[in-house]
């Protein structure tokens, strides 16, 4: 998580990209953006409920079959099972909140064998601490990528990075408090609380972190296969949530996503770390959210799920798989 400091004060996007942010009007807090006819109806009637920010724009199947299976209008009761994938992001996530509550605060002069050997020691009572989680991440392996030891390690070599990171920025802005610090990073901020039945995203919409005096809202991903364009939606959801309950002259202009990934190539065992990417949240990604969030209610007011996907790629490491093995398909 430290090095989305060092990026963004690299970069100072706020300077280099105000022209582009200066002239965006999809806001939350804007009419053309709200929810009409049908839609709001159905949930002012509850004859569905509100989709969350990810239940809008996290589309992993491409049919979209398990967003009817959570939201669906005549969906079933039926119990979704545990992917290794899944449990992976919430591990990924603690330990990386874990590295920035312990070095929030840093006064010492480090070296790299010092940062090595505190990283190993966090990494280890982690794992013990986390053991559960461990366990039931040896017991959903489905594929030889799929290694628990391997994404420890992952996590370790990333940690000694955002800790040396950490180090580099305490350098680089000594006595400068014009720049990005770690105090005006907040991560998992209070909830927002949006109107539902103006934007369409329920209550509470929680990113993974948000830097107010920078107008920046930031989401955590993580996965195999690299970066994907759809991941920058869920910063867009965010920023009308954001803007939708804060009202006029309160915008957030930037998204950052925190990408890992956790499973490794069949070729090779590359030692990754986290990549930060860093993007203006203008009118042309804002204008895909509310197309996404048009398709998503759209879905779950029908009266039975979508087909099976022609791409069922994805298929084997969904939540649903089962249930739609079952209910007669083939990969």
């Amino acid at each position: 998580m430290f090095q989305i400091i060092t990026a963004w004060n690299f970069v100072c996007p706020e300077k280099d990209l105000e022209r582009v942010v200066g002239n965006i009007k999809l806001r939350g807090y804007n009419s053309e953006i709200f929810l009409t006819g049908g839609f709001l109806t159905r949930i002012t009637n509850k004859e569905i409920k509100p989709l969350s920010v990810s239940d809008i724009a996290d589309f992993l199947c491409p049919s979209r079959r398990d967003l009817y299976f959570k939201k669906g209008k005549n969906r079933i009761r039926m119990k979704s099972r545990k992917t290794w994938g899944r449990l992976a992001g919430r591990v990924l996530e603690n330990f990386a909140f874990t590295l920035f509550d312990k070095f929030y605060e840093l006064e010492n002069s480090w070296s790299y064998s010092k940062i090595m050997e505190t990283v190993n020691t966090i990494s280890e009572n982690f794992k013990d601490e986390n053991f559960q989680s461990f366990q039931d991440l040896n017991r959903l392996k489905s594929r030889p990528d799929e290694e628990s030891d391997w994404l420890l390690k992952l996590l370790t070599y990333d940690g000694r990075a955002e800790l040396g990171l950490r180090l580099l920025h305490k350098v680089l802005s000594k006595g400068n408090n014009n720049e990005m610090d770690i105090k005006d990073l907040e991560i998992t901020p209070g909830e927002l609380k949006p109107n539902p039945k103006q934007i369409g995203i329920s209550k509470p919409a929680k990113p993974d972190f948000l830097v107010e005096k920078y107008k920046v809202v930031g989401d955590i991903k993580s996965g195999i296969g690299g970066f994907k364009d759809h991941y920058l939606l869920t910063c867009a959801g965010y920023a009308l949530a954001y803007e939708n309950e804060k009202g006029k002259n309160n915008d957030i202009n930037f998204g950052i996503i925190y990408f890992f990934p956790t499973r490794y190539s069949e070729h090779a065992k590359p030692i990754s770390f986290g990549q930060v990417y860093i993007f203006p949240i203008d009118d042309a990604l804002r204008d895909w959210f509310l197309s996404i969030r048009h398709r998503a209610y759209g879905i779950v007011s029908e009266d039975s799920p979508p087909d099976f996907p022609e791409d069922k790629s994805y298929c084997p490491f969904c939540q649903f798989y089962d249930i739609c093995k079952s209910q007669g398909l083939r990969v």
